[in-house]
């Protein structure tokens, strides 16, 4: 008998123990009334205590309380109306919708900046254009929008290639500038700098551009002693759905662009998969370099009987002073008349494809092994014909350029990353 009721006190305290510490968990999400979007960073508190949380980037949340059944829920959302629920048991499936809300305020001056505090507190220069600045650029497009901001200078060599130049450094030749994508140095292996953003990213996939000119630059290595120019792609979790974009201008100026992101659920509505596909394509007429002038500074021109080095004819240079020369005594005799003659030489617009084409293709899959930590598997790809122009003109026909990123990253704490670049 004794024995049953120190079993029986025994039961009566575990049972205490466990009533005390019994959590309920209430899960849920929040959308808008109108339309169905999930509602990121709403507010949702248990009525008459301090426990709360915040919706996530799927408009979802989890309260883990000791307060019991019934209770109520406290919604609030900038720009919606506050809203209570009542919850009375642990099964109950939680989606409230959340009404906007006009609210007319008195005047408020807004004092904004193109760049973050964490950018201030850096010893780096940093320039920055963001989202909103990228579909607001007065330019054709972003790149050139880049001329725009403080110490940038912008080169345009050909229709299909740009160069950015700071500190002054206004050079048709980019090889001591760097251009990082997502982190990723986008230079050409075989040039050993990047060609402008003719295999960079889609305009409709950027979320920011950032450049880091000075020399603080060398930050980033001997090739950034020009500046850095960073660029940071959209993330199919915060930008999903799509979008196109299609401009046509001079020249028979033809570029039409297409972007396109999805995310997954798992059963408890968390986002966990995600990707997105871009593709760009761009043609044009590009100038035609047919400059039938002398090069200055010589000792013949277009009068000389022996023709003359033109600007854009290649292979009648004469490079040294003693040779095809008719003006010393020799030459008088067994050439005269000519002067210094000059070798026939080629035209470039009858070597050059002046028809510029880009076509580029990016695919990346991202999926969250935690919330906070993310892995992405991405590949570009580009191709194209344009004319490069440095200390001298290249033509660069059918180019194929293709860059394959794996990475495992966690937010404001660390990132590992793989990346091979291949070029034909």
């Amino acid at each position: 008998m004794n024995s049953f009721l120190r079993i029986k006190h025994l039961l009566f305290v575990f049972s205490i123990a466990f009533t005390i510490n019994a959590q309920n968990l209430i899960k849920g999400s929040i959308e808008d009334l109108t339309n169905g979007e999930s509602l990121i960073g709403a507010t949702v508190l248990i009525k008459g205590t301090s426990q709360g949380i915040m919706t996530d980037m799927s408009g979802r949340f989890k309260i883990e309380t000791d307060q019991d059944y019934p209770l109520t829920l406290v919604i609030s959302y900038m720009g919606y109306k506050n809203f209570e629920y009542a919850v009375s048991n642990a099964e109950q499936k939680i989606k409230i919708k959340l009404e906007p809300s006009d609210y007319t305020m008195k005047t408020v001056d807004v004092v904004g900046t193109r760049i973050t505090d964490k950018m201030k507190e850096s010893a780096l220069t940093i320039e920055a254009m963001s989202i909103a600045a990228i579909k607001e650029t007065p330019a054709a497009n972003f790149y050139e929008g880049l001329s725009h901001l403080k110490g940038v200078d912008l080169t345009s060599a050909s229709l299909g290639f740009r160069v950015v130049n700071t500190r002054g450094f206004n050079s048709t030749s980019p090889v001591r500038s760097l251009q990082i994508i997502d982190g990723i140095d986008n230079a050409s292996p075989g040039l050993n700098f990047a060609l402008g953003n003719f295999l960079g990213a889609s305009e409709l996939d950027l979320m920011k551009v950032e450049i880091i000119a000075g020399a603080s630059s060398a930050f980033y290595g001997p090739n950034a002693f020009n500046g850095v120019i960073s660029m940071k792609t959209k993330s199919p979790f915060l930008f999903p759905g799509f979008s196109a974009s299609a401009k046509l201008g001079e020249r028979n100026l033809n570029e039409y662009s297409i972007r396109y992101a999805q995310v997954f659920k798992n059963k408890d509505g968390e986002a966990r998969f995600a990707y997105k596909l871009n593709l760009f394509y761009m043609s044009a007429d590009d100038w035609v370099a047919d400059n039938e002038a002398s090069v200055a500074d010589l000792d013949t021109d277009e009068n000389n009987p022996g023709r003359y080095d033109a600007i854009n004819r290649y292979g009648d240079e004469n490079l040294y002073a003693n040779i095809n020369n008719a003006l010393d005594n020799a030459g008088k005799w067994q050439t005269p008349g000519l002067g210094r003659w000059h070798r026939t030489g080629y035209w470039e617009k009858d070597i050059v494809d002046y028809d510029t084409r880009n076509f580029k293709s990016a695919l990346a899959m991202h999926y969250k092994i935690k919330p906070d930590i993310e892995f992405i598997a991405s590949s570009n790809f580009g191709t194209g014909t344009t004319v490069y122009q440095g200390d001298n003109r290249f033509s660069l026909k059918n180019i194929l350029f293709f860059q394959n990123r794996l990475e495992i990253n966690k937010k404001d704490d660390f990132f590992l990353r793989v990346y091979a670049t291949n070029e034909d």
